[in-house]
């Protein structure tokens, strides 16, 4: 599947791989600054979009995205799911996990699609 040519910043986060707060400090950063420093966005309507050619100068390489769509609730229409870089199919270990420090204990690697969040 091609790139698209706008992609939102919250997308544009997982691409360069940090967290969404700081991609939107970066367009903030951008707009302050007149396009001197930061990520690169435009305004489209009332949203920002950073275009594919400003982030691919960004990080020096083109940029491959994988894109996955589903249905929502499940209604008949898709939707995208998920906008992950291709380049990177194994995330980085999160975290250590371990019970104790004590003798006799292992430590094993947990990934962060390993990882659960209850509510």
């Amino acid at each position: 599947m091609s790139t698209p040519d706008l992609l939102t910043v919250t997308e544009a986060a997982v691409v360069l791989r940090i967290g969404r707060t700081t991609a939107y400090e970066l367009a903030r950063r951008d707009l302050a600054t007149g396009g001197g420093e930061g990520l690169g966005v435009i305004r489209v309507g009332g949203q920002l979009r950073v275009p594919r050619v400003a982030l691919e100068r960004l990080i020096g390489a083109p940029i491959v995205l994988s894109v996955e769509t589903g249905a929502v609730d499940g209604s008949s229409g898709s939707v995208a799911a998920a906008v992950l870089p291709a380049a990177i199919p194994n995330p980085t270990p999160a975290r250590v996990d371990h019970t104790s420090d004590g003798p006799g204990r292992c430590r094993r690697l947990v990934s962060m699609d390993q990882l659960r969040f209850d509510s």
